[in-house]
């Protein structure tokens, strides 16, 4: 979690208030949910292909 508040939804924040100043605050949580769905899905993608990748050299 310290990932996902520190280094996407501060700077979030900031960005949608410039932008939009009340729906920056609703918004960003919102937004910093997905990102951080999408982020962790490639990196266990990631981490899946290169453990099946280690097991076929393996045999």
């Amino acid at each position: 979690m310290g990932m996902v508040k520190g280094v996407l939804l501060i700077p979030l924040l900031y960005l949608l208030n410039a932008v939009a100043r009340i729906h920056g605050v609703i918004y960003g949580q919102a937004l910093t949910d997905y990102i951080a769905v999408i982020l962790s899905t490639i990196i266990w993608k990631q981490y899946q292909n290169s453990i099946t990748k280690e097991k076929d050299s393996v045999k």
